[in-house]
């Protein structure tokens, strides 16, 4: 047999529930419960956030599972709930979203150019409006003082305008799947305690390097200042911002209420991105070629190349606010996920409501989304009015890599320092987080991936080139039919 110097595939081996009992420890581990004077925290992972005296409603989905709903509903009333109801899109906007499958992952740039570009919307989930619409439902029903909804975080709270207090924490867990994945308890200060190893060293960065094995090379350098800056933003809980343009870009310090008077850093990516992967789902392997941020080439991805092709010849004279250059499309997003038990979700892989199938794989600690496209320059409005001005799409789009390598040279030296290595976050084997995770249980167990998905001839038999990079979906459905993990 053959040896990989990337970790073997692997899945989570977890049992469907046939009762509300099945579910009802996992649903009791993910209550927090919470004083009125307290802040719901909302970036990291789902909790069943309660206080006491709370009405809450939870806004799901058509196929939410029953036995999961019910353990919900008893852990929150066994801490204090008085009432817990659920409401579907039928109930809010008149009817149920279309499903979708990861084998079109071309539609994420058709969802770019109908402006409801991840990022982009607070309804991350289905782009059908249910944040607003729930918004609505509140002004109508205020006996609810709780609300749980979408994927969205904190921009799930903000499009609950005044209601935006009521925001419990988001609601991902239609399917038991996802609900039952040991990712979403994962102890709180071991998590917050490797993020922060994870982020420190970018303030002393010169040079950054990524690398993945389907293909990507890129690598961009930074002043001491702009380095020092980036490291500052970059903490985002559960979605670090490993570049340095979209963390100090408009958008991102205008949700943190920061100061918008320095410009945003623009690191000059410059390299190849390539993959088979997005939020929507799959395609054939891609490469897009940047030079300072810019994209200037695209070659191979099917249907979702040839649509990029096609908008980057439409918008080729336009020009954002601020930024160097023409063009639509610039590298703005190296988005790097920290959940450690999570997984890909294959029960809703090829029949589901979200909009973007495909979503939850990029959570798993160590997958890299990066995303090309746009962040805001200014204000969030008024990078709104230009776009609609100039029919500019807003938002970006994105290519995800799973056992990437992303390397700083520290200033001053000649020491490359790796911070993910082929996927692997190297926090979690330092010394001190292995010592704070024995606290909470054994490291080994608590600090390892449940799921690696499988990319032949790179971390399992098969030949990458000939069985997965022309048609992702035929080799994940082959796998499927064996009983193999994917």
């Amino acid at each position: 047999m053959s040896v990989y110097s990337y970790p073997a595939p692997c899945s989570p081996d977890l049992k469907e529930p046939k009762s509300v009992d099945d579910c009802l420890s996992q649903a009791r581990r993910l209550i927090r419960r919470i004083g009125p004077a307290e802040n719901v925290r909302t970036s990291v992972a789902p909790e069943l956030v309660v206080r006491p005296g709370d009405r809450d409603v939870i806004v799901t989905l058509p196929d939410q599972d029953q036995f999961v709903a019910e353990a919900a509903r008893q852990a929150l009333m066994e801490n204090g709930a008085e009432r817990v109801d659920f409401l579907y899109p039928v109930d809010l906007v008149g009817k149920n979203p279309g499903v979708a499958s990861v084998e079109d992952g071309w539609k994420e740039l058709e969802l770019l150019k109908e402006g409801k570009a991840s990022g982009t919307m607070e309804d991350l989930v289905t782009g059908m409006g249910l944040v607003e619409a729930t918004a609505r439902y509140l002004d109508n029903h205020p006996e609810y003082t709780g609300v749980f909804i979408d994927v969205a975080g904190a921009n799930a709270g903000r499009g609950l305008g005044k209601h935006g207090e009521k925001f419990r924490g988001f609601w991902p867990f239609n399917t038991w799947e996802w609900f039952l994945s040991r990712g979403h308890t994962f102890p709180l200060a071991v998590w917050e305690e490797f993020e922060r190893r994870i982020v420190e060293p970018l303030g002393k960065a010169a040079k950054v390097r990524i690398t993945d094995p389907e293909g990507t090379f890129l690598e961009f350098a930074l002043s001491a200042e702009e380095a020092k800056r980036w490291e500052l933003a970059a903490m985002v809980h559960g979605h670090l911002l490993m570049n340095p343009l979209q963390a100090t870009a408009g958008d991102v310090r205008e949700l943190r209420k920061e100061s918008l008077d320095a410009p945003p850093v623009f690191p000059r990516v410059t390299g190849c991105l390539a993959g088979t992967a997005n939020h929507c789902g799959f395609f054939p392997r891609i490469e897009a070629y940047f030079e300072n941020d810019r994209l200037v080439e695209v070659r191979g991805g099917g249907k979702y190349g040839d649509g990029i092709r096609a908008l980057m010849d439409e918008t080729r004279d336009l020009q954002w606010p601020g930024y160097p250059g023409k063009g639509l499309f610039w590298f703005c997003d190296t988005a790097l996920c920290t959940a450690v038990g999570v997984h890909r979700r294959r029960a809703d892989l090829f029949r589901s409501y979200w909009v973007y199938p495909n979503l939850p794989e990029r959570t798993r600690a160590g997958v890299f989304h990066h995303g090309f496209g746009s962040r805001t320059y200014a204000t969030e409005k008024e990078w709104g009015i230009h776009a609609k001005k100039h029919r500019m799409p807003q938002g970006h789009i994105h290519v995800h890599n799973y056992f990437a390598t992303f390397e700083v040279a520290l200033r001053g030296s000649n020491y490359w320092h790796k911070i993910i290595d082929k996927g692997r976050i190297a926090a979690l084997d330092e010394p001190e987080v292995r010592a704070l995770a024995a606290r909470h249980g054994d490291p080994d167990s608590l600090l390892r991936y449940d799921w690696n998905p499988p990319l032949p001839g790179i971390n399992c038999d098969g030949n990458y080139w000939e069985d997965y990079a022309p048609d992702p979906v035929a080799y994940l459905k082959k796998r499927l039919k064996a009983g193999q993990s994917i």
